[in-house]
């Protein structure tokens, strides 16, 4: 009775953790590819400028996608976002992960207020930055299948537990 309790558990988890992940990596798709064309057309000699869109976007208002280019000091070189208009750029941690582990997806937080969805990579004279502001309700849904998966995984492990006390007491 115990495994078949434990399987279900475990089944529930798994299933909530695929739609976790199937949620999570729609938000970041556009970033990436945005991330990752500009990546290759400033690695094929394009200017910044060419790769970045013509609009500002400020992150704190807007759900657009925005690019900033960066030099390997992490000096904006072009870039299509701003935040109340001034330019803003991720914590030097973020450029220092990319650097040792390649393309990071990740959510920024300039302010308390405001939370983007980035995908940062580096190309030969810097760093390309690609990210769009959720919408509120995009924002919601996330929370919700984030904990839903939390509490899945959580019931899995206290399940596994159990299985094993089960098991334990048997012998």
């Amino acid at each position: 009775m115990a495994a078949a309790g434990a399987a279900i558990v475990s089944g529930v988890a798994g299933v909530a953790g695929l739609a976790f992940l199937s949620f999570a990596e729609p938000a970041n798709h556009p970033q990436t590819e945005m991330a990752r064309s500009a990546v290759s057309q400033l690695e094929s000699g394009a200017s910044p400028r060419t790769v970045v869109p013509s609009r500002v976007v400020d992150i704190g208002t807007s759900t657009d996608p925005y690019v900033i280019v960066t030099d390997s000091h992490h000096n904006v070189v072009a870039s299509s976002a701003s935040l109340s208009g001034a330019l803003v750029l991720p914590p030097p941690g973020v450029f220092d992960s990319v650097l040792k582990n390649g393309e990071d997806k990740l959510t920024w937080q300039p302010t308390p207020s405001v939370r983007t969805w980035i995908v940062v990579d580096s190309y030969k004279a810097g760093f390309v930055i690609a990210g769009r502001s959720p919408s509120h309700g995009e924002q919601s849904e996330y929370l919700i299948v984030l904990w839903a998966s939390v509490a899945a995984i959580t019931l899995a492990a206290v399940g596994g537990v159990t299985l094993f006390i089960s098991r334990l007491r048997a012998f």
